[in-house]
């Protein structure tokens, strides 16, 4: 497997094309067509109530060193106080239990650091009548992660992307959150192919505990892709990864849950082309058959094609990576593989789907690295796929947004072929008010839009995005204290069940 290789195969497939939502405003533009993926959604928000609502989050670290910590934050979507309980689980069981409240139209914060050390806790919310969500930052000294908690466990868990060169860290983190063990088996996949370690067949997750299993621990040192999954015999857990990256291209903290679910859809909103810009797809397919994925850039100027390149090969079992861009501004032909990519996606901003014909069958999951002054900040994000009834939101919800005045903090791509308007609300005592500088926001049929998060009341709370069509955001916030640099995640999308 050449990982590198995959802009060889430039090809036109129309067939192809109608698979996905394309992202320019022409007439010969196919109509918005979704797949059904078999499996839970992303994080989602629901304006159903329940009698409960629980929320799963994949992990912080908690060892109490300078630095490093981590919180969850509770924001409550309605008019009446929100209640609730909280457990705090490490791996050396239930840490901590406790009932919480959460005034109208508010956020509440819970401190993992005050309740454990351990290499990392995770926090499980039940909330009375599910009228709330939760998210999670993960603090480091290289950088802030912010990502949603999983509303609901899994038996199956993938991770497309894993890094442990110039000396990076991975780490995964599984959580059982019930009274009961759970058996998992893992395996993993690499540049030299498919391993399945006998220490991890059957390999046990005590009730209402924590398991942090370290990648380059299991023999998997300076790897410049790792792909894994996790699969229970019996019961349903949550997974989390911490990446740490300190070398070989790549610098920055991440801390994000895995794929809860295969799809045959996976769709990013914010990619950029330029200067110094890194970016990659990391493509796992974890079943015993090989598929073909096909990518389509989006949002791009009607100038520029974002389609015809031919389907990337991903064998069974194994992950490849696409790099576009690689070589494309050194490139002097045209004719080339790079210069194919040159010609068709401009320096800037796009989005991006990927699609298979094949069943649900694949995980992808982009890395975009940035220059920012002398050095570089790397976040990575998984896609987001279509509901399994093909239902894309046009409400977004941002528990957890920027403190400080942030330039492109959310970026947002227009799903259908009509021009449409954002409006952002931000949710206060008296509940959600329009921001009048971030009202009717202009964006194009199919296009991207980076949205820049400066006014006050834009700031420091809870923040509902609101377009009058089908969009995917994500938002892109600024790594925290005096670091340079961007940690990417998805907002939570509002559903209607």
């Amino acid at each position: 497997m050449n990982r590198r290789s995959i802009p060889a195969f430039i090809i036109v497939l129309a067939g192809m094309i109608a698979l996905v939502v394309v992202g320019r405003n022409t007439e010969e533009r196919p109509a918005p067509v979704f797949s059904s993926p078999a499996g839970t959604w992303m994080p989602s928000v629901t304006d159903i109530g329940s009698l409960t609502g629980s929320w799963f989050c994949p992990g912080v670290p908690a060892t109490a060193e300078d630095g490093v910590g981590g919180s969850v934050v509770i924001s409550n979507r309605a008019s009446d106080v929100l209640e609730g309980r909280f457990t705090v689980l490490s791996p050396e069981g239930l840490a901590a239990e406790q009932s919480f409240s959460v005034g109208a139209w508010s956020q509440s914060t819970i401190d993992v650091d005050a309740f454990v050390t351990a290499a990392f806790a995770s926090v499980v919310v039940e909330i009375d009548g599910g009228q709330g969500f939760v998210e999670q930052v993960a603090n480091h000294p290289a950088g802030d992660s912010v990502t949603p908690c999983a509303d609901d466990t899994s038996s199956e868990w993938h991770l497309a992307d894993g890094f442990t060169a110039g000396g990076s860290t991975e780490t995964l983190v599984l959580t059982n959150p019930y009274d009961d063990l759970v058996l998992t088996d893992l395996t993993f996949s690499t540049e030299s192919g498919f391993s399945e370690p006998n220490a991890f067949k059957g390999f046990s997750v005590p009730p209402k505990s924590v398991k942090v299993i370290s990648i380059a621990e299991l023999g998997n040192r300076d790897e410049p892709i790792i792909a894994a999954s996790v699969t229970t015999r019996s019961g349903r857990l949550v997974v989390g990864r911490a990446q740490h990256f300190t070398g070989a291209g790549r610098l920055g903290y991440d801390v994000s849950l895995a794929a809860p679910a295969l799809r045959d859809q996976w769709w990013f909103a914010d990619g950029e082309r330029g200067e110094g810009i890194t970016e990659t797809f990391s493509i796992y397919n974890p079943t015993d058959n090989d598929v073909s994925v096909t990518p389509f850039f989006l949002g791009l100027p009607l100038e520029f094609d974002g389609g015809g390149f031919a389907p990337i090969e991903v064998p069974a079992r194994q992950v490849v990576v696409f790099a576009p861009f690689e070589g494309a501004d050194d490139a002097a032909d045209a004719a080339s593989d790079s210069g194919f990519f040159a010609t068709r996606i401009p320096n800037g901003r796009h989005a991006i789907v990927f699609s298979t014909l094949s069943d649900p069958s694949v995980v992808v999951e982009r890395v975009l690295t940035r220059p920012f002054g002398e050095t570089i900040a790397t976040s990575v994000v998984q896609g987001a796929p279509p509901r399994p009834d093909g239902f894309v939101a046009n409400r977004w919800h941002v528990g957890i947004g920027p403190t400080e005045p942030t330039e492109a903090a959310l970026v947002v791509y227009n799903v259908d072929q009509e021009q449409a308007t954002i409006t952002i609300e931000a949710v206060g005592p008296g509940g959600p008010s329009a921001i009048p500088s971030l009202t009717d926001i202009p964006l194009g049929p199919g296009a991207v839009l980076t949205i820049d998060l400066v006014a006050p009341d834009a700031l420091g709370q809870e923040l509902i995005v609101n377009a009058s069509n089908r969009v995917f955001i994500e938002r892109s916030l600024e790594r925290g204290g005096e670091l340079s640099g961007r940690s990417g995640s998805w907002a939570l999308p509002a559903s209607d069940f």
